[in-house]
């Protein structure tokens, strides 16, 4: 695994492509470490790490007390880990979860948090820090205006009683709200809710929960790789970064004496897509959690299939999609294809031909292009 590394303040960051903020630390993140405040005993929670920047520092402050760090990112948490080996930081662990879920509740003093911009995630990652918070803690975020902070701030509000905007930065606000001692909160629960759809023109259940792409729906994209995708009834598929599972489904049920694996970076996908698969009954696909591939024996799969993200928070980010084109061609037999759906706008052409010395284009509706990468370069 190789990291790149960048300097922030005293600390050495590590970074993985994929990983939210992986080259560079956001203006936010930057603005929330300014403010926080910290005890020098407190138990800290970073929520959603990424990187590990904010927990880093934040154990560097509190050398007699103790931080965990969580994100439902299995390469986020990797990246995370090294920068804590690489700064030396033994009072801090970083470890994968989704949410809130499994910590003790009133176990920290401080949860330290830049939220995502979806504003049902928001409002199940408040909820989680307000019950993990002891009486009497302090819950500070960061958010883009643009990813709905201002909306969390009044969620926030609305939870706490009481919660305040104490630094603005380049369009991130900073908030700060303190756990009331005589409020109770209950940690959420999974939420995970099953939905109802048409695959392939069969009638199918798709489990997710808000965080995973089109959790309630078969988005158009995904749509557009099952009606392009060829899979013979033997063979043996990924589908990499499976979300709910809906295009691996699909595969399972056209390879019906095949197999196929699921695997995406995510828990709350895996989760998502193992739902996905039990409920249909489907028994000839497995699902694992996998950072693009990563960890699969090479030359193990007939067809790979995927519809790579393009988004992270309020930026576009790119690189998913040239590292799921290359560790397909590691994962390729020889006469294997690769099916990549993508919006049609996205300059994708360039990296197949790195990798496939053949390139074609086999669905196109000016909205999404699906291209079938065949004969490995």
């Amino acid at each position: 695994m190789s990291f790149h590394h960048l300097s922030f303040s005293h600390l050495l960051v590590a970074g993985l492509p994929g990983v939210w903020s992986w080259d560079e630390v956001n203006p936010g993140t930057a603005a929330l470490l300014d403010v926080v405040e910290l005890g020098a005993a407190d138990r800290v929670l970073d929520l959603g790490c990424g990187t590990g920047v904010i927990g880093a520092a934040a154990a560097q402050s509190v050398h007699q007390g103790h931080v965990t760090l969580v994100d439902c990112n299995a390469a986020a948490v990797a990246c995370a880990q090294e920068t804590l080996r690489l700064n030396r930081i033994a009072n801090a662990e970083a470890r994968l979860g989704d949410g809130c879920a499994g910590l003790e509740p009133s176990s920290f003093e401080r949860v330290l948090c830049h939220l995502p911009r979806e504003r049902a995630v928001q409002e199940e990652l408040l909820r989680g820090a307000a019950a993990v918070l002891a009486p009497g803690g302090t819950l500070t975020f960061v958010a883009h205006r643009q990813a709905g902070v201002r909306t969390a701030v009044d969620m926030a509000r609305d939870l706490f009683g009481r919660c305040g905007v104490i630094r603005q930065k380049k369009g991130y606000h900073v908030a700060m709200a303190l756990r009331p001692p005589d409020r109770a909160y209950a940690l959420p629960g999974p939420g995970y809710a099953m939905h109802t759809v048409t695959v392939d023109g069969v009638e199918t259940k798709v489990v997710g929960k808000p965080g995973v792409f089109a959790w309630d729906r078969l988005d158009d994209g995904t749509a557009a790789l099952i009606a392009a995708m060829a899979v013979g009834p033997t063979e043996r598929v990924l589908d990499i970064g499976c979300g709910t599972g809906l295009a691996g489904l699909a595969a399972a049920r056209r390879a019906p004496h095949g197999h196929v694996v699921l695997s995406d970076v995510d828990v709350r996908a895996v989760e998502a897509a193992r739902r996905t698969v039990s409920a249909n009954g489907v028994v000839n696909a497995e699902v694992q959690l996998s950072d693009g591939g990563a960890g699969l024996p090479d030359r193990s799969f007939d067809t790979v299939i995927a519809n790579p993200p393009f988004h992270q928070g309020v930026s576009v980010e790119r690189t998913a999609a040239r590292r799921f084109i290359q560790a397909a061609a590691r994962l390729l037999v020889p006469t294997g294809r690769l099916f990549l759906v993508a919006n049609a706008f996205l300059p994708y052409e360039p990296w197949l031909a790195e990798s496939f010395r053949e390139v074609t284009v086999v669905w196109d509706d000016k909205r999404y292009r699906v291209w079938e990468g065949g004969r490995r370069g």
